[in-house]
This record gives C-alpha cells, structure tokens and sequence, in this order.
C-alpha cells in the first residue's frame, strides 16, 4: 500500500508540469495584450505606447514564453505561485483568503446532492417502469442537459425578485449560500441519481436480498441495511469525480452569484489574462483531482478489499 501510495502520489508530478504547461500555451495564443487589458481596465484609454511599454517590462511580458515559463516554475517549485498582474497580491494569498467561501459552497452543494440523489435513486430503482420513476429519469436527464447559468437566472428571478425570500448576490450567509449551492448541486443530482438507479437495480436482483426478505426482515429494513450499503459502492467513484467537477465547476456559478470565492476571482482573472493567478488555479484544480482519485481508491479498497485484489 505504501509503494502504490508511493508511485501514485509520483506520478501526479508531471500531470502538474503538464497542466501548467498547457495552461501558459493557451494564454499565449490568446487574443489581447494583457499589459494594454490592465490598463484599459484601470482607466487609461487609449493607452499610451510608452505606458504599454513600461507594464509590458514589469510584468516580464518582453521575455519569451519559454523564459517566463521557467521563472514561473522555478518559482512554484519553491511555494510561490507569483503576484497577481491586477492586484499585486501573491497568488497564495489570494487562494488563501476566498478558498474558505468556495469550500463552503462546494461542500454545502455536495451535501445536498447527496441527500436528495440518494433516496431519488433508491425511489426510482424500486418503482421501475412507473409514473414516480419516469418522473424521477426526466428531472435527472434535465438536470444535466439544461445550463447552470440558465437555471441559475430563474431562480434568481423567483426567490429573490418575485418572492424576495433569498439573496442572490454575494451574500455570504446561511441564507445567501442556498441559491448558488441548489443551482451547483443540481447536475450532481442528476448523474448521481441515475447511476443509484442502476447499481440499486442491480442489487435488488441479488440472491442476499431475497434471502433477507424471506427472513421476514421489513422492507426498510432490507433497503438500509443491504441494498443501500451494496449499491453506494459502485458510486463512490463517481462522487468522489464528481466533488471535484463541482469545485472546478463552481468558477461560473460563483461569477454568475457573485459570490466572493476563488471561482469569482478566476474568471476575473481570466477576462483580464493575469496569468499567475490562472496558471495557480489550475495547476492546484488538477492537484485536487488527482489527490480526489487516490482518495477514492483507499476509500473503495477499505470498503472491500477484493476490488483492488482483482477478486
């Protein structure tokens, strides 16, 4: 276990150098000088040629890609993730202070995905072929078809401007937590919900149910203790990826909300191409989801052991 923790916790080192990579490519065929775009944004308009030269030397935008590239990982190797181009602030430090707001709104989505998909599935598995489950499949086929901004819109609409019964910009509450976290929630309901149908199926098939139900156990009893346990673990994986889609996902729903988290920032970031701040976030976005996938591999062998010995 240590040796595969070993090479699996290696083996992210050049996923990181490759994001990271990637990252610096696709900002440099982007279109726009991000020197003239700061300006622009800071109120000069039109830019002065000699202004544009003097952001373009501090910012170190005259050294060739491969010259910044290196100075920025050398950099990252040693902990600094560099300053943003707008703010000045290190990257860490902006990370530091608006994680806690994303990670309240990820975890608060998750729960709720997890607590409505979870009897939903079940629900569906045990009235197959019915009106229920019918009813059930389309909600989850447009939770995962319909855009979250589009959804996110109504609801903003109806509970804040029509019923004025919840926030709906940047409010950083209980109450302001519930519309942005609903709307993130939302597509992992549906994935979640289908795939519980189909393992909960599966498991309702099994000689160990029918044994337990001629043993005279109660019905709710069966689902709990046998069919639930048994269907989850198929879709550990699929959580787990999912919690981190949700986190990655969460950039356009905080923008859309206002929410004062990471997400908001990048995409502010993103409009104005401030490079280190983006190149951070996705280099700490795929850190997270390979750590995600070594966590749900420890997690599903100590659940049963003979998934990872091939049994």
């Amino acid at each position: 276990m240590r040796w595969w923790l070993a090479t699996r916790l290696l083996a992210t080192i050049p996923v990181l150098l490759v994001v990271s990579l990637v990252v610096f490519l696709l900002l440099e065929a982007a279109p726009g000088d991000p020197a003239r775009l700061l300006l622009e944004a800071s109120g000069i308009d039109p830019v002065p040629p000699e202004a544009l030269a003097a952001k373009r030397a501090e910012l170190g935008l005259d050294d060739s890609l491969p010259q910044r590239y290196w100075i920025w990982l050398t950099n990252a190797l040693q902990g600094d993730l560099g300053r943003s181009y707008r703010s000045y602030e290190p990257v860490t430090q902006i990370y530091a202070s608006r994680f806690p707001a994303t990670a309240a709104l990820v975890l608060t989505a998750a729960a709720i995905g997890i607590a409505v998909a979870v009897p939903l599935g079940l629900l569906s598995a045990n009235r197959r072929g019915g009106a229920l489950d019918s009813a059930i499949q389309a909600f989850a086929v447009a939770g995962v078809g319909l855009p979250g901004f589009w959804i996110a819109f109504i609801l903003m609409y109806i509970f804040g401007a029509r019923l004025h019964l919840l926030p709906v910009f940047g409010s950083l509450s209980p109450r302001g937590i519930v519309l942005p976290a609903l709307v993130l929630a939302l597509p992992f309901i549906a994935i979640l919900t289908r795939l519980l149908r189909a393992s909960t199926a599966d498991v309702l098939g099994q000689e160990f149910v029918q044994t337990a139900r001629a043993k005279g156990l109660s019905g709710r009893s069966v689902q709990v203790r046998h069919v639930l346990p048994n269907a989850l673990l198929p879709a550990i994986p699929v959580i787990g990826l999912e919690l981190a889609g949700i986190f990655s996902g969460a950039a356009v729903i905080e923008y859309v909300f206002a929410w004062p988290g990471l997400g908001k920032r990048v995409v502010d970031a993103a409009l104005l191409r401030d490079t280190p701040v983006i190149a951070g976030f996705a280099v700490i976005a795929a850190a997270g989801l390979v750590l995600v996938n070594i966590l749900i591999d420890l997690v599903v062998h100590l659940l049963d052991p003979r998934i990872s010995d091939g049994h």
